[in-house]
């Protein structure tokens, strides 16, 4: 895609942005962008079951699930029932599995191409329009919500602050918050710099790292409970690529499953000592 863009970077709070700006975001997502249509990936399959196998599970199992898999991270015990809401929820799988799991869960999806996939999988409970339009237009079924998950989406927010205030305003006493972002102080960020594909510029319009996360979180007037490195599978493998190619198109290698498979250990590795490629955060309300 054309233009060129770079990373600027508060040296007060860390926090990093993309700029310049791009004048409208959503064009930048092309119509092949996985993420808001097409069949469900391997990976976004397991992820999905795992996620209600984590709904459902005792409190040790959910906890090792979301320590193998990132995406099954629930911030907590399950109890029967939870009102579960996936901001930014794609094509819906996150909704998917935890109705599976016996949870009332709704999703909120900008995309109206990833609305239009979901409802074609039977998926009827994700809602298009960014969370500000839908709590303006009155459109977000009845809270408060028991969790609200955001899963690599906060990277995409323009005013990440006061969305994350409006999500603490939805949320019950004791309700929690579960977000992750890709981490631009990884170790595979700093060796592959303008070659990281969890860069992915424009659509990335804030970049973070665990200081001006929790900074953030905070801010917005949240308890941090946790927050950890993960790996974002198939990020290094990609950037790897990216960063052989000399500058040129990725060849591709780097999205095939098996080299995906190989480096995940590597990615889990990384995750474990710090040095992951994303950042999961689970808050609560101050």
């Amino acid at each position: 895609m054309p233009g060129e863009f770079r990373v600027v970077e508060c040296p007060a709070c860390r926090l990093c942005r993309t700029d310049p700006w791009p004048d409208d975001p959503a064009a930048w997502y092309p119509d092949e962008y996985p993420q808001h249509g097409g069949g469900e990936s391997v990976t976004a399959r397991a992820s999905r079951r795992a996620l209600q196998r984590a709904g459902t599970a005792p409190a040790p199992v959910a906890r090792a699930l979301g320590v193998a898999i990132p995406e099954a991270e629930t911030g907590g015990p399950m109890r029967p029932g939870m009102k579960v809401l996936d901001v930014g929820a794609g094509t819906g799988g996150a909704v998917m599995a935890f109705r599976g799991a016996g949870h009332e869960a709704w999703g909120v999806e900008p995309s109206p191409r990833a609305v239009e996939t979901a409802r074609a999988r039977g998926n009827h409970w994700v809602l298009n329009g960014s969370l500000d339009a839908l709590l303006h237009e009155g459109g977000l079924p009845d809270g408060p919500w028991d969790l609200i998950r955001m899963s690599q989406v906060l990277e995409h927010v323009p005013d990440p602050l006061a969305t994350l205030r409006s999500i603490r305003g939805l949320l019950a006493p004791g309700g929690r918050l579960v977000v992750g972002v890709p981490n631009i102080r990884s170790l595979a960020a700093r060796a592959t710099r303008g070659s990281w594909d969890g860069l992915e510029m424009p659509r990335h319009l804030v970049h973070y790292d665990r200081d001006s996360l929790r900074w953030v979180l905070a801010l917005a007037g949240f308890r941090v409970a946790s927050l950890r490195t993960t790996p974002l599978m198939g990020v290094l493998p990609g950037s790897v690529d990216a960063r052989t190619a000399g500058g040129d198109r990725q060849r591709g290698w780097g999205d095939a499953l098996p080299v995906r498979l190989l480096a995940y250990p590597v990615e889990w590795s990384l995750g474990l000592i710090g040095q992951g490629d994303g950042l999961l955060a689970v808050g609560r309300s101050a």
